[in-house]
Parts: structure tokens; C-alpha cells; sequence
């Protein structure tokens, strides 16, 4: 398992633009693609902590959509805080 280097632009506790920085992995490079991005937009937390919206995987890149979704719901908790 290697990094993987995102950036998360929240507003109003909203995802607004996520970028994959640097993809270290042989596989799961699917995550750096629009259509897996545009997914992140607009995702925010429920009362449970949980992302609002669902989020599709794809075959092969199992542990680098579960890492994205901890990043993301990470970046929303932070956000947070503030």
C-alpha cells in the first residue's frame, strides 16, 4: 500500500473540487478520472458522520475508492471544526 496525495477544496461544508495530487499505486489509477471525481462534488456529511451521497467503485481499485472516501469524509470532518 502506498500514498495517495489528494487535495479537497470544502465550502460551506460542501465538497466543491477534489484533485488526486500524486498516484502511487500499479493499480486503482481510475480514482484521477473526472468521472470518478465528479463524484466527490457536492458530497457532504449526515448526522452520522456518514457521506450524504453514495459513491460507485470500480473493479480493481477497491482500496483506492475506500481510501478516497476515508480522505474525503476526513476533509469534511475537518472542515468542520473550524
Amino acid at each position: 500500500v502506498k500514498l495517495i496525495d489528494v487535495g479537497f477544496a470544502v465550502e460551506k461544508g460542501q465538497i466543491v473540487k477534489t484533485e488526486v495530487l500524486a498516484f502511487r499505486e500499479t493499480r486503482g489509477g481510475q480514482i484521477r478520472s473526472n468521472r470518478f471525481l465528479r463524484q466527490l462534488q457536492g458530497q457532504e456529511l449526515n448526522d452520522e458522520g456518514n457521506l450524504s451521497q453514495k459513491i460507485d467503485g470500480y473493479s480493481g481499485a477497491t482500496y483506492s475508492v475506500n481510501a478516497m472516501r476515508k480522505m474525503t469524509r476526513l476533509a469534511l470532518y475537518l472542515d468542520s471544526l473550524r
